[in-house]
C-alpha cells in the first residue's frame, strides 16, 4: 500500500499543477496537518516544493540527477515567465487564459466586469457569464525595487476584488515568484477572498 508520501507525489504528477494543502486534503480524504507535514518531509528529500502560502509542486528533476551546466540553468531560473514553452510577457495573457480554462472547465477571455459606482473595467481573464474574473500580475514594467512591485500587487488586487457578481476572483502572475512569496508573507491578509496563481510555462502553482 503507498505511503501518504507516494500518494502525494502521484497526485502531483498525474494533474501536472501545484496545490495547496486544502486541495492536497480533499482531494486524498486526508487531514490537513497530515498533509503538510509530510510536503515539510518530502521536501526535505528534495521531491517536493513549498512555498511561503503552503502550495506545493513536485520536483521535475529528480534529487539524485547528476549535476551539469544545463541542470544548473535550469534550477537557478524556474520561475521565469514563458521559461519552459516560449511564451514571453507580451503572449503571457494567452497562455494563461489557455491553462487557466483548461483547468477551470470554461472559456476565459479579456473581458470587461462591472466595479462599484457602475464602472467598467477590462479584466485579461473573464468567463462568459462573468462569474470567473481575473488578471494578470505585470511586475516587469513597475520598476526594480521591491516596494514598486508590492505596490502593483496590491493595485491588482483592490482591484480585482470590488468586481461585482463574481462568485471567483484571482490574479495570476508570471515572473517574480519570490516577490509574490514576500509579499504573501506581509500582506496575505489584504486578499480577502481574492485568489493568487503563479504559472512558470505550464505548471500551475496556487499561492493563496
Amino acid at each position: 500500500m503507498p505511503t501518504l508520501g507516494e500518494r502525494i507525489v502521484e497526485h502531483l504528477t498525474t494533474n501536472g499543477a501545484s496545490l495547496d494543502d486544502n486541495e492536497l486534503a480533499e482531494a486524498l480524504g486526508v487531514g490537513r496537518p497530515a498533509i503538510a507535514e509530510t510536503c515539510r518531509q518530502l521536501e526535505a528529500k528534495g521531491l517536493v516544493v513549498r512555498n511561503m502560502a503552503g502550495g506545493t509542486r513536485r520536483v521535475t528533476t529528480p534529487p539524485t540527477a547528476p549535476a551539469g551546466p544545463a541542470a544548473a540553468v535550469t534550477a537557478s531560473s524556474p520561475h521565469e515567465p514563458g521559461a519552459a514553452d516560449g511564451t514571453g510577457q507580451s503572449t503571457f495573457p494567452d497562455h494563461a487564459r489557455r491553462i487557466l480554462s483548461a483547468r477551470w472547465g470554461t472559456t476565459l477571455q479579456r473581458r470587461q466586469a462591472m466595479l462599484p459606482g457602475g464602472v467598467a473595467q477590462t479584466f485579461e481573464l473573464v468567463s462568459g457569464n462573468g462569474r470567473i474574473v481575473g488578471d494578470v500580475v505585470r511586475l516587469a514594467d513597475r520598476g526594480r525595487t521591491m516596494e514598486a512591485k508590492s505596490s502593483a500587487i496590491a493595485e491588482a488586487v483592490l482591484i480585482v476584488g470590488h468586481v461585482a457578481n463574481a462568485d471567483r476572483r484571482f490574479l495570476v502572475a508570471g515572473e517574480g515568484w519570490d516577490v509574490v512569496s514576500r509579499w504573501l508573507a506581509s500582506y496575505r491578509l489584504l486578499l480577502d477572498g481574492v485568489e493568487l496563481w503563479f504559472l512558470d510555462g505550464d505548471r500551475l502553482e496556487r499561492m493563496a
